[in-house]
């Protein structure tokens, strides 16, 4: 009785074994193949909306990604967590890829430009304080390394105010800005959607100035920073034709953003951005959107190449806030970016 037990016991063993090997090894199959593991990461700003979407809508996973967001508030923080290899894909600030750049770092790709959004951050004073002149002394507060750092020292600049000498300038974290603006800790201060909205709800306060005042929106129609995309470096090199995938799936819901605000607003709202529906949808369409197709016009020395440029200038030559200007080109993935031969003049 008990060795036609063992045997049975061997066969239903053996059986099941066959089982795995059929179905689990196909099951592996299509883990490999597809529902690929992908960290994105970011902020509250609109320019993750596609990203957003994208997870929400199923896109990625229709191109066999499993994309999981993660909150990182300042730019350079978000390249850090690409660099490090904790996660894949990041949209960031312009200003903080050219920093990371300048400073040698070479562990990711800038792969992309998704949108031009101008007349989104500007800065804020109290009640009380309506000029420039009367910023002299004073605190002004953001995340340093960002967009709003080159937007708010042009801004002093051109309203006669040393960045450095005339004002203390205050390094906040990207979420703090607002509460710490509210609660009387600095005397203005500059941040992009939804925290502006924010701090223009203070009763009292005035707009003193915005990115569409800088030399560089007078010169090239963008924010000072534009938004940037940036992929893992060694990601990307372990399988090209997989980035290729993933930019497609990523631009695909770009589009479907672009061509759907109301729905894309609905979205998003209370999920990722805590702010009026109905201002999220004015916003959205505000956007001028990048779809995969623009993307040989954008990363091209016609598109936002020569504004790069002029920013490194700026960075570089008069504010001193990078060693050198890097050879931003050189961090361009052509070779899995939407161009039919070699890289764009």
């Amino acid at each position: 009785m008990r060795r036609n037990s063992t045997k049975a016991i061997i066969s239903l063993v053996f059986f099941a074994g066959l089982l795995f090997l059929t179905f689990g090894c196909e099951k592996t199959g299509e883990v490999q193949e597809g529902n690929i593991p992908v960290v994105a990461v970011g902020s509250q700003w609109y320019g993750h909306i596609p990203v957003w979407v994208g997870i929400d809508r199923g896109t990625f996973e229709k191109h066999g990604f499993e994309v999981r967001w993660t909150f990182i508030g300042k730019s350079m923080d978000r390249l850090n967590a690409i660099s490090s290899g904790d996660a894949q894909f990041a949209s960031l600030g312009q200003v903080a890829m050219l920093s990371a750049m300048a400073q040698g770092n070479t562990r990711f790709y800038w792969a992309g430009n998704q949108d031009i959004a101008p007349g989104f951050e500007g800065l804020v004073s109290q009640p009380g304080i309506t000029s420039f002149e009367q910023l002299r002394g004073k605190r002004i507060g953001y995340p340093f390394g960002s967009s709003v750092d080159l937007t708010a020292r042009m801004l002093l600049k051109d309203n006669g105010l040393d960045p450095v000498k005339d004002v203390q300038l205050v390094n906040l974290e990207v979420g703090d800005v607002p509460a710490v603006f509210r609660a009387g800790n600095v005397d203005a201060a500059i941040i992009w959607e939804p925290g502006f909205s924010q701090l223009k709800e203070v009763e009292g306060a005035t707009v003193l100035g915005m990115d569409t005042d800088t030399p560089v929106y007078k010169k090239f129609g963008t924010m000072t920073g534009p938004d940037v995309l940036i992929l893992s470096k060694s990601w990307c090199d372990e399988d090209p034709e997989r980035s290729k995938r993933f930019l497609k799936a990523y631009f695909e819901s770009l589009e479907w953003v672009k061509d759907n605000p109301d729905s894309a607003a609905a979205i998003v709202h209370e999920k990722y951005i805590v702010q009026d529906v109905d201002l999220i949808r004015q916003n959205i369409s505000r956007f001028v959107w990048h779809t995969l197709e623009d993307q040989k016009r954008v990363m091209s020395n016609e598109g936002i190449f020569g504004q790069t440029e002029y920013v490194l200038q700026i960075l570089h030559e008069e504010m001193k806030a990078i060693p050198e200007k890097p050879e931003f080109r050189n961090w361009v993935p052509f070779h899995i970016l939407p161009f039919e031969e070699g890289s764009p003049d």
